[in-house]
């Protein structure tokens, strides 16, 4: 299970369940644990600091690379 934070103010985002080897490029929305409501606008899940940290793409979101840090461990099958 990774931790999601926010890579400019280090605030928890979201805990997510990443399964596979590989880059965190996008999380699906039935993996995640939220830990709170995020605000959204034009499609895009802002941190509370106010900055960007994914894109909303139907079932999944995708990550901008570089707007959040995770740690944890991944599921590798």
């Amino acid at each position: 299970m990774l931790t999601v934070r926010c890579a400019a103010c280090r605030q928890k985002l979201w805990k997510y369940d990443k399964v596979g080897r590989g880059q965190l490029l996008r999380c699906h929305k039935d993996r995640i644990t939220p830990l709170h409501t995020l605000p959204q606008k034009d499609g895009k899940i802002y941190c509370f600091c106010g900055k960007p940290v994914g894109i909303e793409k139907g079932t999944s979101i995708s990550m901008i690379s570089g707007a959040f840090i995770h740690s944890g461990s991944k599921r590798n099958y």
